[in-house]
């Protein structure tokens, strides 16, 4: 199966110019001032009403990321960029990869038709992009076979996505595991935000998608809502031009419920998935069976001068190949408390997992000794916001993990933070984080030639320093600089005297650093421009010794830069255009490329709207990883979408 090969393998923008409109919807349900409401398509209308915000109000939005608590965006002292849901209809995006390329401090690699290796500063690569944490409505979906995510599996209907928060940099002492580069929050919408029918569809030249939706009250104090969504990806091309066989087609469904019970709040909800996808490495496409399923429930009220929170899901994920078939069944149980004592903001709590896994393939080959493995990983932690006063703040927090394969973890973290009178804040953090060893490098056997090895967890200490501000009320940014210290890297190693059988070690190191910013203008009430810059630099030994005769390869392949500019304007009261574009620096051996996107977008009535969107329409073939194997060629292409609500 595609994900045991992938451990085994181990700028100028013209903007159009007019009277506009940009605008950004609220995150949290707030009181519009008097004539300043507009209609979103979404759901029913008389949920979507939100206030339009400005620049300045949008570093008020609460995001829970950082702190694992509700603080403002612009007192949170961490890389933080916030997708919101506006942005993600705005985009014209027809899967979750697509939408993440919003954030300028996260690398998108497109592999082909289905899979996708996402990381933030640095590491990309579909082998090596296993060092970010992805959770969706606090469920985490890495892969404990390979610690990667398989985006072909993880889609979700987008338009229940309130907001995605993209956090770059280690988030270990409040994550655990796999939050070693960075972390991914998907937050979806509550159900009395989606009472109502919405129903839409989209086709085009090489996508076609489609989403049904209904909610409504459930009781007196509850909300529902119920979808089936499902899409078709139409097939890549390979480097000589010929069809790469490796289309794919699924569904997905799901529903939620929330309830509001005096003090309490109770959620309930779950989804289920069945795609067809292809194995493409030879052009013959393969079918390949993915399915599964999740549950999830959680219950919360306050308690103790703060808020109690319970959380516990089951996971389930399935990949069937002719000769393989990969299992895991995961449930996971975590508790945690957020409280106020005078100068301190405390937040503190455990949890753990239970993974079932098991991996079976063909006798004679490379397989996982043993094939079935119950792993557990348990954790504590506690962190602390400390008011020094004349607007500091120092943070200071740790995660203890216990898990099968390594053992024990310590992950501390200590940031400082001043915020001056006029909201401008400065921070600085340093941090240790790690990865745990997956499946395949614990477990994986060919016998004579690869064994199973005794792989400990990856680590690092990062070092950043950022500053955000809103220099005025239609300006915002946010520049980040960091340092980090890898050790005990993946590397492939020899046996003593005999040579084979390679084992997978730690004896990899290597120092990045770089540069992350993001910046909003206003150009008018009417018109919204945004641009968004990363840079890295790596040093690493790449020269093969018999410590390593890979060359650390763990490392990955990543451009030295990238950039993003986007446009957003309303034309008129009905019609949207949205430009974006793209500029990414080389790889190894993939040539460095721009790109642009556009979407034209109607609103015919409150409750209908129409849209075009073009995608890479600079380059007729463009490839965007380095992978000798899987390296796909995708070139230009048209997609338009009706969306209704009643």
């Amino acid at each position: 199966m595609r994900q045991f090969r992938r451990g085994v393998a181990a700028a100028v923008f013209l903007v159009l110019p007019g009277a506009v409109r940009a605008e950004e919807p609220a995150i949290l349900a707030v009181e519009a001032p008097t004539g300043a409401m507009r209609q979103t398509m979404g759901g029913a209308p008389s949920d979507q009403d939100l206030a339009r915000l400005s620049l300045e109000e949008l570093s008020m939005v609460e995001v829970t990321s950082v702190s694992r608590r509700p603080e403002a965006l612009a007192d949170a002292a961490a890389a933080i960029y916030v997708i919101s849901a506006e942005d993600i209809r705005r985009s014209g995006a027809t899967s979750l990869p697509e939408v993440l390329r919003l954030a300028p401090n996260l690398n998108v690699q497109r592999v082909n038709a289905v899979d996708y290796a996402i990381t933030a500063r640095g590491f990309n690569g579909y082998e090596t992009s296993n060092k970010l944490l992805v959770l969706v409505d606090g469920r985490s979906i890495y892969s404990t076979l390979s610690s990667g995510v398989f985006w072909d599996a993880r889609d979700l209907m987008l338009e229940d996505i309130e907001r995605i928060e993209v956090i770059s940099g280690p988030g270990g002492a409040l994550y655990g595991s796999n939050a070693m580069n960075g972390v991914i929050n998907i937050i979806t919408r509550p159900a009395a935000e989606t009472r109502g029918t919405l129903i839409s569809a989209g086709a085009g030249d090489d996508d076609a998608t489609y989403a049904i939706r209904h909610g409504g009250d459930l009781g007196a104090n509850g909300a529902w809502r119920a979808y089936l969504t499902g899409h078709v990806r139409g097939e890549s091309r390979s480097l000589t031009g010929l069809e790469a066989n490796d289309d794919a087609e699924g569904a997905r469904a799901g529903a939620r419920a929330d309830w509001a019970l005096g003090e309490d709040r109770l959620t309930l909800q779950g989804d289920v998935f069945d795609n067809q996808v292809a194995v493409n490495e030879d052009l013959l496409g393969t079918e390949t069976h993915v399915r599964g399923g999740n549950f999830l429930g959680r219950w919360s009220r306050p308690m103790l001068g703060g808020e109690m929170q319970v959380q516990a899901y089951y996971d389930r994920f399935e990949r069937e190949e002719p000769t393989t078939l990969e299992r895991s069944d995961t449930w996971d149980l975590s508790v945690q408390h957020a409280m106020d004592m005078g100068r301190h903001r405390l937040v503190f709590g455990a949890g753990h997992r239970v993974i079932d896994s098991r991996f079976s393939a063909p006798p004679g080959g490379a397989s996982l000794v043993p094939p079935d493995r119950t792993l557990t990983l348990t954790n504590i932690f506690v962190q602390d916001q400390i008011t020094l006063g004349e607007g500091v703040t120092l943070t200071v927090g740790a995660k203890f993990e216990d898990n099968s394969f390594s053992g024990q973890e310590f992950l501390p973290n200590i940031r400082l933070a001043w915020q001056r009178p006029g909201g401008d804040l400065l921070w600085g953090a340093v941090s240790r984080a790690s990865r745990t060893p997956n499946r395949i490098e614990r477990d994986l056997t060919l016998p004579g030639f690869l064994v199973g090895a005794n792989f400990r967890s990856e680590t690092v200490t990062a070092y950043e320093l950022g500053y955000r501000a809103n220099p005025r009320p239609n300006i915002s940014f946010s520049i980040n600089g960091f340092y980090n210290v890898y050790d005990d890297l993946r590397t492939v190693s020899i046996t003593p005297a005999t040579f084979f059988p390679l084992n997978l070690s730690n004896n990899g190191e290597a120092e990045t650093w770089g540069v992350e910013a993001w910046g909003s203008y206003d150009v008018s009430p009417t018109w919204r421009l945004s641009a968004g810059i990363s840079t890295l630099t790596k040093d690493y030994n790449g020269t093969p010794t018999l410590d390593d005769i890979s060359g650390l390869v763990s490392i990955g392949d990543d451009p030295d830069y990238q950039v993003l500019l986007h446009s957003q304007h309303d034309l008129t009261d009905a019609v949207e255009l949205d430009l974006s574009l793209r500029a990414v620096d080389d790889l190894a051996t993939v040539d460095s490329y721009v790109e642009a996107d556009v979407r034209l977008g109607w609103r015919l009535t409150d409750q209908l709207e129409l849209s075009l969107t073009g995608r890479n329409l600079i380059e007729d073939d463009r490839v965007e990883t380095g992978d000798p194997a899987r390296a796909r060629a995708f070139g230009r292409s048209i997609f338009g979408a009706l969306q209704v609500s009643f």
